[in-house]
């Protein structure tokens, strides 16, 4: 289905209030030309005179609804900008980068924290390879509130407290078309995983917000994100707390908000049903 801008900014405001978030969600878009930036973003470095991360950028349009163009001039985070293939560096620049930050330990605990990244699938792998032609054909990025995005977006990234995780992990599992993928490096979880990786993977991707995203991106302790497809809105909305729904109104949402006094093989009809027919171990 073709969703059009009215309907996206329509699913930011649902799902917000569904999942009783506290800030927006945030739209991405990736641009192949910096001349794609429309008037009314705000250019960093052009705007303020002062660069910002990309997580920064994230988080004016999740707290203050401002619409962000991000391009390589704009990102402070430069090891971000190689991720992201907006601009030439080579592969030994960036080991040198993570090695001089003290961020690993040496050379191959880099290299064995990105072969880590091949464990989301094989379309990842082959983006990867080489690495700094994952999205080499883009040349920066949009964001702003999914509620008010004047664009349709690539990829959206819902941030949320772990109990809302749940609803959302179980929303994708129910058909289990669209099992949330994660790895935790603690680097680039918002900018790079969760907003770039599901444009590749087609499913959305879980992330814990990395280092950066907590030291400038103002993360709480108790927040996590996931970003996914934006077109996966939609399916999350219509699957959101659908896991139980036929157990006569007790369903998973119902028993995590008012868990039952009584625990027991009777709680759930299908602890009952194993119950008629399992035979203990002597």
């Amino acid at each position: 289905m073709n969703y059009q801008i009215e309907d996206y900014q329509a699913i930011g405001k649902k799902l917000r209030e569904k999942l009783e978030l506290e800030t927006e969600i945030v739209a991405v878009k990736f641009v192949k030309n910096l001349s794609e930036f429309p008037e009314g973003f705000i250019r960093p470095l052009k705007d303020t005179g002062k660069p910002m991360t990309l997580c920064m950028a994230m988080a004016a349009s999740r707290y203050e609804k401002q619409k962000m163009a991000m391009s390589a001039e704009d990102n402070s985070c430069t090891p971000v900008t190689f991720a992201h293939g907006w601009a030439k560096v080579s592969i030994y620049r960036f080991i040198k980068s993570q090695v001089t930050n003290d961020w690993n330990k040496d050379t191959m605990s880099v290299l064995r924290r990105l072969l880590s990244y091949n464990r989301l699938g094989l379309k990842v792998q082959k983006a990867m390879w080489p690495l700094n032609k994952l999205f080499l054909r883009h040349r920066g990025f949009m964001t702003a509130p999914l509620s008010e995005t004047p664009f349709i977006p690539d990829t959206v990234v819902i941030y949320c407290k772990p109990g809302q995780m749940v609803f959302i992990a179980n929303a994708f599992c129910y058909e289990s078309k669209y099992i949330p993928r994660s790895i935790h490096t603690g680097f680039g979880e918002s900018c790079f995983a969760a907003a770039l990786f599901p444009l590749t993977l087609k499913k959305p991707v879980a992330v814990n917000l990395g280092a950066g995203d907590r030291a400038f991106g103002r993360i709480k302790m108790d927040e996590e994100a996931i970003g996914m497809p934006a077109s996966l809105a939609f399916y999350l909305d219509e699957h959101l707390y659908k896991p139980g729904v036929k157990n006569n109104g007790f369903n998973l949402a119902e028993v995590i908000k008012n868990p039952p006094a009584v625990v027991d093989e009777d709680t759930l009809p299908g602890w009952r049903h194993i119950r008629t027919i399992m035979k203990y171990y002597k």
